[in-house]
C-alpha cells in the first residue's frame, strides 16, 4: 500500500499546513488535533536538537514560535540545534500565537477564551506525532528540514525513516524535503516509501526525468511557480502536483480544475475568497 492509496477515488486533497495553523499555534499537538476531520492529511516539519531528537518545528531557530527571548537561559541566535530536547521543552510554543493572532482568526471568530483555555503547548517529538497519527489512522506529509552544516546532515533521513518504520507508518507517510539528496537517501533505505520534491526557486527544464530519477511520486512547487502546463505534464507521467501555500478559495478551485492533486493551506475553514 502506498501513501496515495489512503485516498482511493478522491481527487482534491486538502493538507493542513503545519496543522490547523490559522486558529492554533503551528506545528503543535493542538494544531494537529484541531486538523482532525478537517483535512485529508497533515503537513509538518522535522528538525533536530543538539542531542539528536527529531522535533516538530519549521524554523531553524526558536525565536518566532516560542517565548525563547523571555528566558535568559537561551542565547542568540536561538538555534534549535544548539539546545537539547529537555532544554527546549521548557519553552512555551503557543502563547505567542494568542498574542499575535497572525491570521486574524482569533478576533474574527471571537475564540480568544477558547484558545486561552488550551494548555501551554511544548515542542513535540516526531515519535509523539507518529503515535498520535497512528491512533487516528491519519496520513502525514513529513518535511525533513535541511540539516546541512550540522552533525545530522548525513543521518537525518535515516533517523526519520527509522522512526516511521518503528511505528509501522510507512504507508501513511509522504516524505518531502527541499534537500533532494535526503529524499533520494530515504528511497534507497525504504523503496516502498512515497517521496516528494519540494521547490521554491526554479522548476528544472527536465522536471519529468529529474523526478523519475529521484523516484518521486509527487512534486511540491511553491504557488508562484505552479502553472497549468506543469500540472498537465506531471499528470501525464502519473506524478502528482501538490501546491503550497494556497490561502484563497479562488486559487484552490483553479488549481483543482487544472489537475492539482492537493493543496497545502493555512485555512481549514473560513478560507478567504
Amino acid at each position: 500500500m502506498s501513501f496515495w492509496d489512503n485516498f482511493t477515488n478522491k481527487a482534491h486533497l486538502i493538507a493542513a499546513h503545519r496543522g490547523d495553523r490559522s486558529i492554533r499555534a503551528e506545528n503543535t499537538m493542538s494544531a494537529f488535533k484541531s486538523s482532525l476531520k478537517k483535512a485529508d492529511f497533515i503537513e509538518l516539519d522535522v528538525n533536530f536538537t543538539k542531542d539528536g531528537v527529531a522535533v516538530i518545528i519549521h524554523d531553524d531557530t526558536l525565536q518566532r514560535t516560542s517565548n525563547v527571548t523571555k528566558d535568559s537561559y537561551f542565547k542568540k541566535p536561538y538555534n534549535v540545534i544548539d539546545y537539547t530536547y529537555e532544554e527546549i521543552r521548557r519553552l512555551d510554543f503557543s502563547s505567542w500565537f494568542l498574542e499575535k493572532d497572525p491570521f486574524g482568526m482569533i478576533k474574527k471568530n471571537s475564540i480568544y477564551n477558547q484558545i486561552k483555555s488550551i494548555p501551554t503547548q511544548r515542542i513535540s517529538k516526531l515519535s509523539e506525532v507518529l503515535q498520535f497519527a497512528k491512533s487516528y489512522n491519519l496520513p502525514l506529509n513529513i518535511e525533513i528540514k535541511d540539516m546541512s552544516h550540522t552533525p545530522f546532515d548525513d543521518v537525518a533521513p535515516k533517523m526519520v525513516m527509522q522512526l516511521i518504520e518503528e511505528f509501522e507508518m510507512s504507508d501513511k507517510v509522504l516524505l518531502s524535503s527541499f534537500n533532494h539528496s535526503y529524499i533520494k537517501k530515504v528511497k534507497k533505505l525504504s523503496p516502498l516509501i512515497d517521496i516528494a520534491a519540494l521547490e521554491d526557486d526554479k522548476i528544472p527544464s527536465n522536471i519529468v526525468s529529474y523526478l523519475q530519477e529521484l523516484k518521486a511520486s509527487a512534486y511540491h512547487p511553491h504557488l508562484p511557480l505552479t502553472t497549468k502546463e506543469l500540472i498537465k505534464t506531471l499528470n501525464r507521467y502519473n506524478i502528482y502536483t501538490n501546491v503550497y501555500t494556497v490561502n484563497s478559495t479562488k486559487t484552490k478551485n483553479r488549481l483543482f480544475k487544472e489537475g492539482a492533486k492537493a493543496i497545502f493551506t493555512d485555512y481549514l475553514e473560513d478560507m478567504p475568497e
